[in-house]
C-alpha cells in the first residue's frame, strides 16, 4: 500500500498495480464481467480505496478506452479525465475541488456500506478541449469472495441538463416579450381615442391568453421534474370560482357559449395553491369549451363533502369510449399531435401538488362532468 499523503479531502492511498490486477481477475472470475458487459449503463467496480478494478463495455466506450486494462488502478475522475484530478497530492477525491463532488461523496458512503447517489459537475480535458459534463451517479457496496467492491454506476445527464437550462432561459426571454406586448396593449386601451377598439380588446385577451399558455407550460415543466414549489394558503372554494368566471366567461375559448356557477355552490374556506388549483379547473374549462358549439352551456360547480370539497366542470358534449381509456394519457388528444397536455397536467398536478384526486363521468344523455377533489385541511389528505 502506498504510504500516506496530506490530502484536502479523502485519503489518498492506494494499493499496488498488481493487488488491482488481482482484484480485477476475482471480479471478472465470478462471471460479472459478462452479465455487466451487457448493460447499457456505464458500471465501474472500485476497491476500497476507490480505484477501478474493472469496468463495463458501456463504460469504456464512454472513456474512449480500448479495453479495460487501460483504467485499471484509476479513480474514476482520473479515468473520466476531470481537471482536478491532478490537483491534489493523492489524484482523485484528494483535492479542495472534490468537497463537493458528488461522485466522491457517494464512493465514500458505499465505502462504509450505505447505498448512495449523487450528481457530479465535472470539467475534462478530451486531448486539446475541455468539455463539461453533468453526471449522475449510485454508489453501491458489494461482496465478491469475501472482498468488499463498490458498484460505481454513471449515467450522463449533460444533455437533460443543458436542454433544462435552455428551456429556463427560452421561458425567461419569451414570457417577458409576451407580458411586455400585454402590458404595452393595456396602456393603449385606457388611451381615450383607442379605449373602444374592438380590436385592441381582441389583441389584450390574446397576449393574455399567450402569457397564461408559455406560464402553464412552463409550470408543466417544472412539475414534471419535482421543481415546481406551492404555496399553500387559506383559499376560499367559490370565490376562487368566481375568478375563472370572470377569467373565462368573455374569453375567445367561448365562443358564443354559456359560462355559469351553479347554485347553490359550497362557501368553505380550503387550506390549498390556489394558483394550481386554478391551472387544474382552468384547464377542465378550456376543455369544455373547446369541446361545445355557440349556445351551449358549460357549468361550474362546487360541492362540500365534509373533510373535502368536489369542484365539477360540465358540458353537454359526450367522450367517445375509446377516447375516455386513454384521456390522462401524456400528449394524448383528439386536437392533433401538438396537443394533449391539458388532461395529463390535471391528474400530475392534483396528485403530486393537491394531495387530491381528479377524475370523469361522460355519458350519453348526461354529458361529461369532470371533477377535483381536494381536502380541506392537507393533514387530512
Amino acid at each position: 500500500m502506498l504510504s500516506a499523503q496530506n490530502t484536502a479531502f479523502a485519503s489518498p492511498e492506494r494499493v499496488e498495480q498488481e493487488i488491482v490486477l488481482a482484484q480485477y481477475e476475482t471480479f471478472v472470475g465470478t462471471h460479472c464481467r459478462a452479465f455487466f458487459d451487457t448493460l447499457p449503463t456505464m458500471i465501474m467496480a472500485l476497491n476500497c480505496h476507490r480505484q477501478v478494478v474493472f469496468a463495463n463495455k458501456a463504460a469504456v466506450d464512454f472513456l474512449g478506452r480500448e479495453d479495460v486494462e487501460q483504467v485499471l488502478g484509476k479513480r474514476p475522475g482520473e479515468a473520466l479525465g476531470c481537471v482536478n484530478a491532478s490537483v491534489g497530492p493523492g489524484g482523485c477525491g484528494t483535492s479542495r475541488h472534490c468537497r463537493n463532488c458528488g461522485a466522491v461523496r457517494a464512493i465514500l458512503a458505499a465505502v462504509d456500506g450505505a447505498v448512495s447517489d449523487g450528481q457530479c459537475k465535472l470539467l475534462r480535458r478530451e486531448q486539446s478541449y475541455l468539455e463539461g459534463l453533468d453526471l449522475h451517479v449510485n454508489a453501491t457496496p458489494l461482496a465478491v469472495d469475501g472482498m468488499q467492491f463498490i458498484i460505481f454506476a454513471i449515467t450522463d445527464i449533460s444533455h437533460e441538463m443543458r436542454r433544462r437550462s435552455m428551456e429556463r432561459i427560452f421561458f425567461h426571454d419569451v414570457l417577458n416579450l409576451a407580458g411586455g406586448i400585454n402590458g404595452l396593449v393595456e396602456v393603449l386601451r385606457h388611451q381615450e381615442n383607442l379605449g373602444d377598439s374592438p380590436e385592441l380588446s381582441v389583441l389584450h385577451s390574446a397576449t393574455q391568453t399567450l402569457v397564461d399558455e408559455i406560464i402553464a407550460q412552463r409550470e408543466l415543466l417544472a412539475a414534471e421534474s419535482n421543481e415546481l414549489r406551492p404555496v399553500y394558503a387559506l383559499t376560499g372554494t367559490k370565490s376562487l370560482l368566481e375568478q375563472l368566471l370572470a377569467l373565462y366567461g368573455t374569453s375567445p375559448a367561448a365562443q358564443g357559449q354559456t359560462l355559469a356557477l351553479h347554485e347553490p355552490c359550497a362557501d368553505c374556506v380550503i387550506e390549498t395553491d390556489p394558483r394550481i388549483v386554478q391551472r387544474v379547473l382552468g384547464n377542465m374549462i378550456k376543455n369544455a369549451l373547446e369541446a361545445g358549439h355557440p349556445g351551449d352551456d358549460v357549468r361550474l360547480a362546487c360541492v362540500d363533502e365534509g373533510t373535502c370539497v368536489r369542484y365539477e366542470v360540465r358540458n353537454a358534449a359526450v367522450i367517445p369510449q375509446e377516447i375516455q381509456v386513454n384521456i390522462f394519457h401524456r400528449r394524448f388528444s383528439t386536437k392533433g399531435d401538438s396537443r394533449g397536455l391539458g388532461t395529463y397536467s390535471m391528474l400530475l398536478l392534483t396528485e403530486r401538488y393537491l394531495c387530491g384526486e381528479v377524475g370523469f363521468n361522460s355519458a350519453e344523455g348526461q354529458g361529461t362532468t369532470f371533477h377535483l377533489r381536494l381536502p380541506k385541511r392537507l393533514e387530512t389528505a
